[in-house]
C-alpha cells in the first residue's frame, strides 16, 4: 500500500522552497454581495507583471495591498490582522480593481461582517505551474471584517478577527459579533435613501458620519454598527434594535 504523500509538506521539508503565493477570497454573500478574489502581487517570475494568479480554476485579481498581524501568539491570543489596500497606482488594470473595491465598500457598509479567506501555496502549484495541484496549500485561514480603520484617497484599511474568536462563534441562527449585523440604509446622490436592502429599522432625519459626528447632508450618513451609533439614532435610553452582542469581545485571554 502506498502512503499518501502531501506535496506541500514535501516541499516545506525540502532544502529549496519555491516562491510562496498568497491568495485572498472575500466572501460578502452574507451581507448582500458576492465572492471576490484578490492577490497582492502577480505571478512570481512571469514575464508580464500583470499576470493574475489562477489556482484551482479561480482567478485572483491583482491589487496591491499590505497586510500584517497574521502571526499566532504563543500565549494563546488570536490574531487580528490589518489589511491595507493601496488605491493609487498608475497601472490601469490595478486602478480599475481598486475602484471596484471602493464601490464594494460603499455598497456593503464597509464590508463589515464579510469573511476573508487567506490561502498560501507555492508557485509550482498554481494552474500554470510545473506541478499544478489545487489541494497543495498551507491551509485556509478564515477571518471576519470587523472594522474599517482608515480610508484616504490612496488606501483603505480594515481590521480582521479570526473566525475562531469568541465574537465569531456560530450559533444556530447567526454569528455572535459585537457589532450590529443589520444592513443600514444607503444614501442616493439626490439625498434620498434606498431601503431596498436595509434591515436596520432606522428611518429618522438625524444624520451622523462614520466617526459619529452629526452632519446635515444625508449623503454623509454612515453607521459604524457600534452600540453607540444605535444610541445616537434611537436615543440613549430607548429600546435599541441593536443587531449585535455588545459583550462578545470582553472575555478574551
Amino acid at each position: 500500500m502506498h502512503q499518501f504523500e502531501d506535496p506541500m509538506r514535501r516541499e516545506l521539508e525540502g532544502f529549496a522552497i519555491d516562491d510562496v503565493v498568497e491568495l485572498f477570497t472575500v466572501d460578502a454573500r452574507m451581507i448582500g454581495g458576492d465572492v471576490y478574489r484578490f492577490a497582492p502581487t502577480s505571478v512570481p517570475g512571469a514575464a508580464d507583471a500583470r499576470v493574475q494568479p489562477v489556482f484551482g480554476g479561480e482567478t485572483y485579481a491583482v491589487i496591491p495591498f499590505e497586510s500584517e498581524g497574521w502571526e499566532w501568539s504563543a500565549g494563546g491570543t488570536l490574531p487580528q490582522p490589518t489589511v491595507r489596500f493601496l488605491m493609487a497606482r498608475e497601472d490601469g488594470d490595478q486602478v480599475s480593481v481598486a475602484a471596484f473595491l471602493l464601490s464594494m465598500v460603499e455598497a456593503y457598509d464597509d464590508l463589515l461582517g464579510a469573511q476573508v479567506h487567506r490561502l498560501q501555496t507555492l508557485r509550482k502549484f498554481l494552474d500554470d505551474g510545473s506541478e499544478p495541484n489545487p489541494q497543495a496549500h498551507m491551509g485556509v485561514e478564515i477571518y471576519t471584517v470587523t472594522q474599517k480603520t482608515k480610508q484616504t484617497p490612496d488606501m483603505i484599511e480594515f481590521r480582521l478577527s479570526s473566525a475562531l474568536d469568541l465574537e465569531d462563534v456560530v450559533l444556530p441562527r447567526r454569528q455572535v459579533l459585537n457589532y450590529c449585523q443589520w444592513a443600514y440604509r444607503r444614501a442616493r446622490s439626490d439625498g434620498s435613501f434606498d431601503y431596498s436592502n436595509a434591515t436596520c429599522p432606522y428611518v429618522g432625519m438625524s444624520y451622523f458620519d462614520a466617526t459619529g459626528n452629526p452632519v446635515s447632508d444625508p449623503r454623509q450618513d454612515r453607521c459604524r454598527r457600534q452600540l453607540s451609533d444605535c444610541k445616537l439614532r434611537f436615543g440613549q435610553h430607548a429600546k435599541l434594535p441593536f443587531g449585535g452582542f455588545p459583550g462578545a469581545g470582553k472575555f478574551r485571554g
